[in-house]
């Protein structure tokens, strides 16, 4: 007996300890990190430990129309909320950390945000490796740059980036989306629109990004880790979209600041400006989009290199 514990104990140091910290309110999230940690399922070799992030006071799913358009201004902002107590011990060793999340108004979900800005954080991803997995309708790059600012001031390393993204055309996911998180409708909105969401096939093809990653965790070198996960599919970004998102990032913090004047969170004061936003926001989409495909399909013709460079950047883990 006392010759099995003494093994057991002196092959404790070789298991790989992974945390997985997110925030779900569909469950959509966690069905992407459940596909991709496939290959460590049932692998005593491995030690996963999952924190839910909670906020305090739950937000609505579905939401209301006015709920949803009022968390706009403090989601750009970066500014947190109370969140539930949550059971971690920061001093403790983890080799490998997935942080999850899905981009609100092309930032980061406030509990995502507001759990980076705890102080058990600091102590919790300094020096350590971090993967990041976003779940979203199709414009990350924005809530990815804050990511990236975040992982920076923690003195983390950001070692890979997995995208989940509904593949529809951008005014198709504009009504599914729409009709998902305000209605609580994911399959075929009036019979007409498809599915929202991540499709069945990315989800069932994504254990190979979980392969490459514990291949290179196993190795203890991510160098030219996101390389392979990129040929897999790992960043889907689409030039309409790299435009449009580029428009909404210049102009989200105006928006924000304009109904913050009359207001905080929730308050009585603001709602007819985050009304008036909420009309807004769709109808530019809808008026934009046809524009910028356009525009998409001509910039890689006339600013090649410029257009590529982006995709570049936008595809590997540093921050400029």
């Amino acid at each position: 007996m006392h010759y099995q514990q003494s093994v057991f104990l002196l092959l404790l140091p070789l298991m790989k300890k992974i945390l997985v910290i997110y925030y779900t309110q569909t469950g959509q999230l966690k069905s992407a990190i459940d596909a991709t940690l496939k290959p460590f399922e049932n692998d005593s070799n491995y030690s996963i430990k999952y924190l839910k992030v909670e906020p305090k006071v739950a937000y609505p799913y579905p939401w209301s129309y006015t709920e949803f358009f009022d968390a706009f201004p403090e989601t750009v902002q970066g500014v947190p909320t109370e969140l539930a107590p949550f059971d971690l011990d920061p001093s403790e060793h983890f080799d490998l950390v997935f942080i999850a999340y899905q981009p609100w108004f092309l930032s980061i979900c406030i509990p995502i945000n507001s759990f980076l800005q705890t102080p058990e954080v600091a102590v919790l991803l300094k020096n350590k490796n971090v993967i990041t997995l976003i779940a979203c309708r199709n414009m990350w790059l924005g809530g990815q740059e804050k990511m990236k600012a975040h992982l920076l001031r923690l003195q983390a390393n950001l070692v890979g980036n997995i995208t989940f993204v509904d593949k529809s055309a951008n005014l198709v996911s504009l009504v599914t989306v729409l009709a998902f998180v305000l209605k609580g409708v994911k399959e075929k909105f009036m019979g007409i629109f498809p599915k929202y969401g991540v499709s069945d096939k990315d989800l069932s093809e994504a254990h190979l990004f979980g392969e490459v990653i514990k291949k290179h965790l196993n190795a203890g070198s991510y160098e030219g880790q996101q390389a392979e996960l990129n040929t897999l599919g790992a960043t889907n970004i689409r030039g309409n979209l790299l435009l449009m998102e580029g428009r909404g990032r210049a102009l989200f913090p105006l928006y924000a600041r304009y109904i913050t004047k009359k207001g905080g969170k929730g308050s009585e004061e603001r709602k007819t400006r985050v009304r008036i936003f909420g009309i807004v926001l769709p109808t530019g989409i809808l008026i934009l989009s046809p524009i910028i495909t356009i525009l998409s399909r001509l910039a890689p013709i006339l600013f090649r290199k410029k257009f590529q460079k982006e995709i570049e950047y936008y595809s590997q883990n540093s921050l400029r």
